[in-house]
């Protein structure tokens, strides 16, 4: 399977993820998710879904959604053709498809994760640098005099006092 195909069955997760947030939506309000107010989210039960200050919200419309399901249909797409394009002999259409699924999840972590990734590095480069610096300051050990100019000499042995 190559890359560009791997691409659209990631895709095709991606839309399927995107069916699932669409009829678990219409369960639970009755209508079109387009269609829902905030103020007709029931605040008890959906309480993390409404923020401060956005009780009376319209509703985002068709457009938003539709928005919204290209960019997950091509987050879905560009990250399995990149994991396709990298193990080209790993990847099958079942492999293709569950990275589809998953893959808003997954960038949405990596993005997450992402300024700490940084940071570490920043630092971790940092300390190397430190390190190097303070053995460039440190003289190497000096060498004993007699032999600073013979190379590989070994000293005279001595016959017990008798010249």
């Amino acid at each position: 399977m190559d890359w560009l195909m791997a691409a659209w069955v990631g895709a095709a997760g991606g839309a399927s993820m995107e069916a699932v947030d669409i009829i678990k939506s219409i369960k639970w309000h009755r209508q079109l998710p387009w269609n829902v107010q905030s103020e007709t989210i029931d605040p008890p039960l959906r309480s993390p879904d409404v923020r401060p200050g956005e009780t009376r919200l319209p509703a985002p419309g068709w457009r938003a959604y539709g928005v919204a399901t290209v960019l997950r249909l091509f987050v879905s797409g560009a990250l399995t053709g990149v994991i396709a394009a990298s193990y080209p002999q790993a990847v099958n259409p079942l492999v293709s498809f569950l990275v589809g699924l998953g893959a808003l999840t997954a960038v949405q972590q990596a993005a997450t994760l992402a300024p700490l990734m940084v940071r570490s590095a920043g630092r971790a480069a940092l300390n190397g640098v430190v390190e190097q610096a303070q053995q460039q300051a440190v003289p190497p050990p000096a060498q004993p005099s007699s032999t600073a100019g013979q190379p590989n000499a070994t000293p005279p042995a001595s016959n017990g006092g008798g010249v």
